[in-house]
């Protein structure tokens, strides 16, 4: 199963893929900061990929439309995993 690993806390979860990194976040106790329970509307849970950027699945719709979000910036809501990660939540 893949892992996240959240910085500054350093909190590893392992997930399964149905798993999103939010869900695993809430898990866990570490704070994403959403607003709209997952649903990609708020724009609010943000994290940065430090490592393992290939193991999450493409940018969503959604995300693509968010035209702040850094090339290293997701929505946590949106990624699933395919294998292990190390985001730094913001």
């Amino acid at each position: 199963m893949p892992k996240v690993t959240f910085l500054p806390s350093g909190k590893v979860i392992e997930i399964d893929g149905d798993t999103t990194i939010r869900e695993a976040a809430h898990l866990i106790g570490v704070s994403v900061h959403d607003r709209c329970g997952g649903m990609g509307a708020c724009c609010n849970c943000i994290i940065t990929v430090v490592d393992g950027a290939t193991n999450i699945c493409p940018k969503s719709v959604v995300e693509e439309a968010v035209f702040y979000l850094a090339e290293s910036d997701r929505l946590s809501c949106q990624c699933r995993l395919s294998g292990d990660v190390v985001v730094k939540t913001i």
